[in-house]
């Protein structure tokens, strides 16, 4: 498990997160699996910020498990609930660079709209899909009040089968659906029909709030 430093300031930490480490623990902070525990070993006081769930903390935003890259946490109150709402005025910016398989999931999914091309905008919103309701799968037409808010992921650039990704708020799984929706599986995205690899390729590179962006080296 590797959990690196890239920032440390007063009121945050910017840390990275390599693959298959739970962001946060599922209810309790005692999960020595989890980013959180891991750097509450260094940084107690961030068990300690009121965060949207008593057992997260001051992380601000999640990773799914198989992604790896930057996950910004609070130290103290004041932060964390200045930067909730910048989330919330689309001013908190997570960008993510992915590799691209020949395959995806066609189950469940609407026909796709779009085009994958830089500067293309992909929206819907989501709707729980599949055995345990593990997957999620895009809808154009609200459907349910749980999944209400319309969510963007905006393509960067496009070289081969590299892809880069912007957006300003999340759902769970938003990116690799949004993909597998176009026919473009993230690599090793087993749960979306990506080709197999030895780990999921998407990465949070950057991330850029209160006029600061913060890149992985």
């Amino acid at each position: 498990m590797t959990i690196d430093v890239i920032k440390e300031e007063k009121d945050y930490l910017a840390v990275y997160k390599s693959g298959n480490v739970k962001t946060v623990p599922l209810k309790s902070q005692d999960d020595e699996e989890s980013l959180l525990f891991l750097l509450s070993q260094r940084y107690p006081e961030i068990l300690s910020v009121n965060g949207k769930n008593s057992w997260e903390g001051g992380v601000i935003h999640r990773l799914d498990t198989a992604t790896s890259g930057l996950v910004l946490v609070a130290r103290n109150d004041s932060f964390y609930k200045k930067i909730i709402e910048e989330q919330k005025k689309g001013c908190f910016i997570k960008r993510y660079v992915a590799k691209l398989s020949e395959s995806s999931e066609t189950e469940g999914f609407e026909s796709f709209p779009y085009t994958l091309r830089k500067g293309e905008i992909i929206s819907s919103y989501f709707r729980a899909y599949g055995k345990g309701r593990k997957a999620v799968r895009p809808v154009l037409i609200k459907k349910n009040r749980d999944t209400d808010v319309l969510y963007e992921t905006e393509i960067l650039s496009l070289a081969g089968d590299e892809i880069r990704v912007e957006i300003k708020r999340g759902f769970r799984h938003q990116i690799r659906s949004h993909l597998a929706w176009s026919g473009r599986a993230i690599a090793g995205d087993a749960l979306y029909g990506g080709d197999e690899c030895d780990h999921l390729h998407l990465c949070c590179s950057e991330i850029s709030f209160l006029g600061e962006t913060i890149s992985l080296p």
